[in-house]
């Protein structure tokens, strides 16, 4: 059987990591401007009232439900505290934990919009304390942030949720519970009705208590999105609350998010997975949505609101987790890196395997390796030259990198989407664009010219394809200026052009203000982030191993250090499982002491407390085949063992000599220099490659147009 422990945590006041960005905190003294006062003349040490929201910020709640804090200052006995909201007595509902000078408690039925939460001491007299705080609410399907609503086709009522009926914004009215458990010869089963089956398999917690394996699985909708939430629970035994902690879980949250790229239009059939022998074995609880799956939603905007909501919910009906690590592979790491840096505090730690930084650089590379494949016959190109042209260990790896770019303009929509409802130019001009500018119109806007989504069309003005192997002899004069002679371009709706195509630089400087392409210079400057890859580069994987140094150098070029970053490749296969556990073990070490550190040292900022508290012996490195593990620090130097044993190879623009980075979506132009060159052209090949560069040639030593750093964190839209 659980037994209930006291839920030490609350007895003191909030980590600092678990806040960060993420908390909203009023301390209040009394009626003055900005709802701010100075406690009255004389006053000594904690003379007044500190009110947090624990489940959320308190502008950003979700569902008419926070869950809120108040200490009580030494002045004020706390049975003399009372909290109102609207004139509504809550004062019951807040409960004292730890030395009982801490209340906790549940505000409910909090209107939409605005609401002013009271908290006052009985008794008249100079300097009593109170604090009036706004809760602000919004609706439980959405939005807070991520601006209006687009069109979605319900999928909870069906396989394989079976949640019940659906509302308008295909919500069901409650949430539904049912029981798996872990048999002894490793494999989850339903748990039957009745006494406990012979062959349930026990565990022991990270914090060290063995309990029956049985996995309590919640599903509802939050944000018109399917949720699940996981972890160890008996039944007919006490479930933990925001009060008290049971033995199963071990007050750490794991948020899972799923891979590839998807104009869904749809509330989906998959979340990042919840059922994960590695995190419930230990006694994590796991979070997801359908929304925090690529596939299903590639805008990292609605996946950050989507996780915030879910772990409100979570906080607000288990508790307030210690910290809350991220953890997902591909376009599941993508999601924790942007979800970080732009909204920070959703998630305390990002665990990812085989990453990428953003997603526009990642289609950028798609855009290109089309672009270099349809032109490479005309230029006379073999195998072996495109594949050097490309920059990649395979031939095949374009492939993937073109799945990835197809999702800005696929040729159909999804067959969800009924055909009556989709865009036709002429029949149907206001129906449903399958393309990826009108899915994420909220962030970059509409264009008047044309009433779609603004697209970031690939620019490829002034590229020069192919520069590094022309300089290397792999190329000849004549190959490389056919070769740029059929690059060409895309127009807005996705058409290939001959002519080279421009980026609206409006949208671009969108892109790097909003951080859609990650310049790891938000939250990212101090988030932990272990980051793992198995090595695949020869195989035509396109999850290559120079992502992770694109994660590098733009945490350098903003930090100036990675203190922060941790980066490990591995060899496929069992090695690959190595590095996954190392960064998990890794993860909940530094978390852990990170969250010690904060508390002991409420002086240090996020920067530093990140770096004070990262392991001695969590470092860069490789893992061999055999096992053995290499630490030595991420880097180019192809002299490195870990680059001996897997090397790093490049990417289109990065052969076309742009940034190691690949951080540039549009460069700035120079002008053409024929001496510039380590090779001869003759005057007709100079004057056709004029021809391709009118305006000039890329300035990779300048910041791209438009690159302009992230404007805030927790930006609306």
């Amino acid at each position: 059987m659980h037994s209930h422990r006291s839920r030490e945590r609350t007895t003191r006041r909030p980590l600092k990591i678990a806040l960060t960005a993420f908390v909203a905190t009023a301390l209040i003294g009394g009626s003055a401007a900005a709802g701010m006062a100075a406690p009255p003349a004389g006053a000594g040490v904690n003379r007044t009232f500190d009110v947090e929201v624990v489940s959320t910020r308190a502008d950003m709640i979700s569902g008419g439900n926070a869950l809120v804090r108040v200490d009580v200052p030494r002045n004020v006995p706390p049975h003399q505290v009372k909290v109102h909201l609207g004139g509504r007595n809550l004062t019951g509902q807040f409960r004292p934990v730890g030395d009982g000078r801490t209340l906790l408690g549940l505000v409910d039925d909090l209107k939409l919009g605005r609401n002013k939460l009271e908290v006052r001491a009985n008794g008249l007299g100079h300097g009593r304390p109170k604090a009036d705080v706004t809760l602000v609410n919004h609706p439980a399907e959405g939005p807070v942030f991520s601006g209006p609503h687009i069109p979605m086709f319900c999928t909870a009522s069906g396989n394989p949720w079976n949640l019940g009926p659906v509302d308008e914004n295909c919500h069901v009215a409650a949430p539904r519970v049912t029981y798996q458990y872990r048999t002894t010869t490793g494999s989850f089963a339903a748990l039957p009705d009745g006494p406990l089956p012979a062959n349930l398999a026990t565990t022991t917690t990270s914090d060290g208590r063995t309990v029956p394996y049985i996995v309590r699985v919640e599903r509802g909708t939050i944000n018109r999105a399917v949720y699940e939430i996981a972890l160890l629970h008996e039944p007919g035994t006490a479930l933990p609350d925001p009060w008290t902690a049971t033995d199963g879980w071990n007050d750490r949250l794991v948020y899972t998010f799923g891979g590839a790229c998807g104009i869904g239009y749809t509330q989906a059939t998959s979340t990042g997975g919840v059922m994960n022998h590695t995190l419930l074995a230990r006694g994590y609880a796991v979070a997801s949505s359908t929304f925090n799956v690529y596939a299903n939603n590639c805008n990292d905007v609605t996946s950050a609101e989507t996780a915030m909501m879910v772990k409100e919910h979570f906080i607000e009906t288990y508790g307030a987790p210690d910290f809350t690590m991220g953890w997902g592979g591909s376009a599941g790491t993508m999601q924790q890196l942007l979800i970080s840096n732009a909204y920070p505090g959703i998630l305390n730690g990002v665990i990812g395997q085989i990453g990428y930084p953003d997603e526009r650089s990642v289609t950028m590379t798609g855009h290109e390796c089309r672009f270099i494949t349809q032109a490479a016959p005309a230029a006379g190109l073999s195998t072996a030259q495109r594949t050097a042209v490309t920059g990649f260990a395979s031939p095949n790896t374009c492939g993937g990198y073109q799945n990835f770019d197809s999702v800005d303009w696929p040729a159909t929509c999804p067959n969800h989407v009924p055909a009556a409802q989709r865009y036709h130019p002429v029949n149907n001009p206001t129906g449903i664009r399958c393309a990826m500018a009108d899915f994420i119109s909220n962030v970059y806007g509409v264009d008047p010219a044309t009433g779609f989504g603004r697209p970031i069309i690939p620019d490829t003005v002034g590229v020069q394809y192919g520069l590094q192997t022309l300089e290397s002899g792999v190329l000849t004069p004549e190959q490389f200026v056919r070769l740029n002679e059929g690059i060409g371009g895309l127009d807005v709706e996705g058409n290939r052009t001959p002519q080279r195509t421009s980026a609206n630089v409006d949208a671009i400087k969108v892109a790097y203000e909003t951080g859609r392409v990650n310049q790891f210079d938000g939250g990212l400057r101090w988030i932990p982030i272990i980051e793992t890859r198995g090595y695949t580069d020869p195989s035509g994987d396109f999850h290559d191993r120079v992502r992770s140094w694109n994660m590098r150098e733009r945490i350098l070029a903003s930090n100036g250090n990675a203190d922060n970053h941790i980066s490990i490749t591995a060899a496929s296969g069992a090695a690959a499982g190595t590095a996954g556990t190392v960064a998990l073990d890794g993860m909940e070490a530094w978390l852990t002491a990170r969250t010690a550190l904060a508390a002991a040292r409420p002086e240090l900022d996020d920067v530093a407390l990140t770096r004070l508290s990262r392991p001695e012996g969590l470092a860069d490195g490789c893992i061999t085949a055999t096992g053995d593990r290499i630490v030595e620090e991420l880097t180019l130097d192809p002299a490195a063992q870990c680059n001996q044993l897997f090397p790093f190879h490049r990417n289109p623009r990065i052969i076309a000599g742009g940034p190691t980075s690949s951080a540039v979506l549009k460069c700035q132009l120079q002008p053409l220099n024929r001496a510039a060159y380590g090779v001869s052209f003759t005057d007709e090949q100079w004057q056709r490659l004029q021809a391709v560069f009118p305006g000039g040639v890329c300035d990779w030593s300048k910041p791209g147009v438009g690159q302009v750093p992230l404007k805030s964190t927790w930006i609306r839209f």
